[in-house]
């Protein structure tokens, strides 16, 4: 069994006929015909059904055709990482980002890159997690900082680290937020953030678990402007914990002791661009410099779990 063996089996059974598989490998039918004989005989196995409508794979050659994907990424991972240690990575590599850089762990990210690969020129993009995962589906970014929870199949998120928000208010409103219940404290003035961003959904389900629905009379994009915006006194907002203590400390805001809600900064890339030099480079510098466990140990311990 080879490679051009297992590529010739997952090929026909995605053609699921072999005139436009073979097409596909630019081998003849008979060619095509005899690598899938010749892998069911050493598998011991029959792969295929053949009949009028194609090649319809029996219930081992599904199973089978799984294991085959694998090696195949398996084998192409090999190569790409051969070529980047022989070659030396190069390139542009496109990284977005969120919040401020000290937060993100991002000089010691950036430093990690350029000390394993000083041939890869690296391109930030500032934005906001929607705008990070949009850009990333539109291949414009090989990967990004979020926070939330990413569902969409064709995004790969490796969990960095717990992010805590709390609900802060001017400090001048100290007393009256204090003892506030969660429908007074959701008609005050509110301080909230484009759809698109993270702290925008958050807010939003916090508020929805308790039925009510903040009253948003702004929106800012930044968290450095949402702090003032707050501390001088025109509304509410939902609010990093390690920001929110820092500005309760000078004063600036207090914190609502009912209102926190928790999630995680993810760093996402796409599930088709996993072996992708670029991409494999910037999440073995992700894993480092956040000190996460690589791929086959955090399968392992979800076995364990």
């Amino acid at each position: 069994m080879d490679l051009n063996q297992l590529k010739t089996f997952v090929t026909v059974a995605e053609a699921a006929n072999l005139t436009k598989a073979s097409e596909l490998l630019y081998l003849s039918q008979p060619a095509v015909s005899a690598q899938i004989k010749a892998l069911e005989s050493e598998l011991g196995v029959q792969l295929f059904n053949r009949t009028a409508r194609g090649m319809i794979l029996t219930v081992p050659g599904q199973a089978l055709k799984q294991d085959a994907l694998r090696a195949l990424a398996a084998a192409k991972s090999v190569f790409s990482r051969a070529q980047s240690f022989r070659d030396g990575l190069s390139g542009e590599c496109r990284i977005g980002t969120i919040s401020e850089p000290v937060m993100l762990r991002l000089s010691a990210l950036l430093s990690n890159l350029m000390e394993c690969h000083p041939n890869l020129s690296l391109k930030l993009n500032q934005c906001i997690s929607g705008v990070v995962e949009e850009q990333l589906l539109e291949g414009k970014l090989h990967g990004g900082y979020v926070i939330g929870q990413i569902d969409n199949p064709r995004i790969v998120s490796i969990p960095v680290h717990p992010i805590t928000l709390r609900v802060v208010a001017p400090y001048a409103w100290r007393d009256r937020v204090l003892g506030a219940e969660w429908d007074v404290v959701s008609q005050l003035p509110w301080i909230g953030m484009p759809a698109k961003c993270s702290f925008q959904r958050l807010t939003a389900n916090l508020f929805a678990r308790h039925g009510e629905t903040p009253r948003c009379i702004v929106a800012v994009d930044q968290e450095g402007t949402l702090r003032q915006l707050v501390s001088s006194g025109l509304g509410l907002a939902l609010m990093r914990e390690d920001m929110a203590l820092d500005a309760e400390a000078k004063q600036d805001v207090v914190i609502w002791p009912k209102g926190q809600e928790r999630s995680m900064l993810n760093f996402i890339y796409l599930q088709s661009e996993a072996h992708n030099p670029i991409v494999q480079a910037m999440c073995e510098s992700v894993r480092e410099v956040w000190d996460l466990p690589d791929e086959e140990e955090q399968a392992l311990l979800r076995m364990a779990s």
